[in-house]
């Protein structure tokens, strides 16, 4: 595709910078050329800790270029989290942003694994290598390697094909990639996505949306995130399109943007939404070119889908449903669909086109009902667990059998955890969720993982946290606290505890201290966190943000 529109503005950032199809394949190949000369092995696994940025897209592409698999970690993850990714995924290399914001990436990794900065083998980290380091403002770390000093020590494209040529070829049921998601434990998994898998959905989200030639996409999403990856980076650039970047989020920012250029679609979660919406009515900019939306990760009520048609102008408004384990939005409204079944649907299996199976009667997924009693299988008519099979299915988690076993049962099913309905003519509506993970705009959430976090604090004895509704975000955090005896501290430093521990989108909105006998328990002595949810449905009004 890149001879095609080797000419083609691919990639525009948020400063204004632009990148054409060409340079971009230039940059990656010499990147991922310098890679295999520090030592990058067949399927070793490389990080990247970066916000949406060119850089980003060269890192990503140059790892495939060189037959690694990418890891891609949330850039607004704490210390103790990446430190667990790094070990979990056993990555040999770094790619990363030298700071973002009042984050600096190279002290949290120098605290992590002070020995690779040495040039010895970490006992953390034993597989780690080397850090390579991407510094906007051009400093430079001792004991790393620089981005662009690498890439310039990769000028001769003579040197560049032959070091590429030597990778073995690349199969299309070769992992590609291995994304970090939340799991009904209090770790992250890592899901294993191939090739194939990747580039099976982008082609089905074409299709389904109709993608021109040349579209222009607007992307504030995040790049670690399948929905940004392959909704935005894949499948625009099947149709040779032009993604406009934004590493932070701003609404103000955005609007601009996509005036200048001319952007026809945007890729985005609910809140991110609401707050385009919210300054466009303030700003009234000439958005005549903005025809398309494609915004899923959370509940929308169809007042809010109908601002946005109104107030946005735009006419292809879409949303959908997917996961990190079945590569993206697999499932998808059509661009056609009255805007009621927007908050009705989360869509049905978008098509598989030229490479769609026969046995899937040209899909390349299929979606059915599981009976959570039965363990019956239903095609629709039935409400249920939601399951899937197919290509677009994860085969399981990195290093993780028995979550793999967990997730998919004894027939072949991927167990989603989402209770959904599908209707005679394949829509599915969902009607909530088996599993206590909830979703914080498009971020999921393991209360698990945040107990346990809370209770590593001297003075909390318990802490259980639900997901409560919120109208912006979707669901938010709720932590129910029981301290130690003779111990007095507060909700808010409870909350300054947690927010020094967990990424900001983790940190419980509302913290409630109580006794242990009112929490409300099961015969089993086990607490009742659907009862907890009902008490705050109840008492919601006397609850107060921590943020």
């Amino acid at each position: 595709m890149t001879k095609q529109y080797f000419n083609r503005p691919f990639i525009v950032s948020e400063e204004g910078d632009e990148w054409t199809y060409g340079e971009i394949e230039t940059l990656s190949k010499r990147l991922g050329a310098g890679l295999i000369k520090l030592g990058l092995k067949p399927k070793e696994n490389v990080t990247i800790i970066m916000p949406n940025c060119s850089e980003f897209v060269v890192s990503k592409l140059a790892i495939s270029f060189s037959a690694g698999v990418t890891v891609s970690l949330n850039y607004k993850l704490k210390k103790e989290e990446l430190k667990y990714l790094l070990k979990n995924s056993n990555s040999s290399y770094i790619l990363t942003l030298d700071k973002w914001n009042k984050v600096d990436f190279i002290s949290i990794l120098k605290d992590i694994c002070p020995e690779v900065f040495e040039g010895k083998i970490s006992p953390d980290f034993p597989q780690l290598k080397r850090v390579i380091v991407y510094s906007p403002s051009h400093s430079h770390y001792p004991g790393t390697v620089d981005f662009y000093t690498l890439l310039a020590t990769m000028k001769s494209s003579q040197e560049v094909e032959n070091l590429l040529s030597k990778i073995p070829k690349v199969s299309v049921e070769d992992v590609s990639d291995i994304m970090y998601t939340s799991g009904t434990t209090s770790l992250p998994k890592g899901v294993l996505v191939t090739h194939d898998m990747i580039w099976r959905s982008a082609i089905g989200s074409c299709i389904n949306r109709g993608y021109q030639d040349g579209r222009s996409l607007f992307i504030p999403i995040p790049f670690y995130h399948c929905f940004a990856y392959i909704e935005g980076m894949v499948a625009g650039s099947m149709v040779g399109g032009k993604l406009v970047l934004q590493g932070d989020f701003n609404a103000k920012q955005s609007l601009n943007l996509m005036m200048k250029y001319k952007v026809s679609d945007i890729l985005c979660v609910p809140t991110i939404a609401l707050k385009i919406l919210d300054e466009q009515r303030e700003s009234k900019c000439d958005l005549s070119e903005l025809t398309a939306m494609y915004c899923a990760g959370a509940e929308v009520t169809q007042k809010m889908w109908k601002e946005l048609k109104k107030v946005l102008g735009i006419k292809e408004l879409i949303t959908g449903y997917g996961m990190t384990e079945c590569a993206a939005g697999v499932l998808q409204t059509d661009p056609q669909d009255d805007i009621a079944f927007l908050s009705q649907y989360v869509g049905k299996t978008i098509p598989g086109g030229q490479f769609g199976l026969k046995e899937l009667d040209g899909n390349n997924i299929q979606f059915i009902i599981r009976d959570v009693d039965t363990g019956k299988y239903y095609a629709h008519g039935s409400q249920g667990e939601l399951v899937c099979r197919g290509p677009l299915v994860t085969k399981g988690y990195y290093n993780n059998q028995k979550e793999t076993t967990k997730a998919i049962d004894e027939n072949g099913w991927f167990r989603t955890g989402d209770l959904a309905y599908i209707d005679k003519n394949g829509y599915v509506s969902l009607k909530g969720r088996l599993k206590e993970i909830y979703r914080i705009g498009a971020e999921n959430v393991s209360p698990k993982e945040i107990e346990d976090v809370l209770s590593t604090h001297n003075a909390i004895k318990q802490a259980y946290v639900v997901g409560v509704p919120d109208e912006v975000m979707g669901e938010v955090g709720m932590a129910w606290v029981v301290l130690e005896s003779d111990i007095v501290i507060s909700e808010k430093e409870i909350f300054a505890f947690a927010n020094s521990k967990l990424a900001k989108f983790k940190v419980p909105k509302y913290i409630k201290i109580v006794k242990s006998e009112d929490l409300p328990l099961t015969s089993s002595g086990k607490v009742l966190k659907t009862k907890l949810k009902d008490v705050y449905a109840y008492e919601q009004s006397l609850y107060k943000s921590q943020f």
